[in-house]
């Protein structure tokens, strides 16, 4: 027969196992914690910033606007420019001599601020002075290339890394997630003790199960009362 357990029990059960889930939560905690620190290698991400400029200063103000809006549709043009084989050649070439292509591309990615002329140059490495001396050297090739590659000479550094910032891993979150299994762990554990408890915990589960009467319920004796010889309880007079 099938066993159906209200809300009222299940908040129960829960209660009665709150230091099993406590200690769930606590244990995922920590092995979050553990794995992040131990088997997660740390990233590092530096970036440079590339500014488009305007080719004509002294022309009026309409075609300057003009010529930022351009600027502006050149900006995914130069994204894409950034990452070509041409441009992270002479880059890996100055980095390391046995750093491939490929594999820079990977670390390098590309983003500008909506409705502007500037360029960021991303590039994560294990080690922040990798990071940085990429950023760097990736940069570099891209203002020396572009000019005779676009046939322009709008392209102009705003900003060099000097410093290289952690991107993972993200400790907070990992064992926010680390609680959250946890307490989920612990759930499922203390309602499996609760299903697969075969005792009987009220007469209606005798019946149901059994399918016999009740008879009659024996109560417990506590510390106060004792059984005589004639088997009746004779109840303690507290101190």
């Amino acid at each position: 027969m099938e066993e159906t357990i209200s809300l009222k029990e299940i908040a129960e059960t829960l209660k009665k196992n709150i230091l099993i889930i406590l200690a769930s939560m606590i244990f995922c905690a920590s092995a979050a914690f553990g794995y992040l620190q131990l088997y997660v290698t740390p990233q590092y991400e530096a970036v440079s910033q590339v500014l488009i400029t305007q080719n004509a200063q002294d022309q009026n103000s309409a075609v300057q606007n003009s010529e930022i809006q351009a600027n502006i549709q050149m900006v995914n043009t130069y994204s894409v420019v950034i990452k070509s084989p041409r441009i992270l050649k002479n880059a890996a070439q100055e980095i390391d001599p046995n750093l491939s292509v490929e594999t820079l591309a990977s670390k390098v990615s590309v983003d500008s601020v909506q409705n502007s002329q500037v360029i960021n140059i991303h590039v994560v490495d294990d080690q922040p002075e990798e990071a940085i001396e990429a950023a760097k050297s990736v940069t570099k090739s891209f203002l020396k290339e572009t000019p005779s590659m676009m046939k322009v000479s709008n392209v102009e550094l705003l900003a060099d890394p000097s410093t290289a910032h952690k991107i993972s891993p993200n400790t907070k979150i990992g064992m926010l997630a680390g609680l959250v299994g946890g307490l989920v762990l612990g759930i499922v554990i203390a309602l499996a003790r609760r299903i697969f408890d075969e005792r009987f915990k009220k007469e209606e589960e005798i019946v149901a199960r059994l399918q016999i009467p009740v008879i009659g319920t024996v109560g417990n004796i506590t510390a106060t009362e004792s059984v005589n010889d004639k088997g009746s309880i004779r109840r303690r007079k507290k101190k």
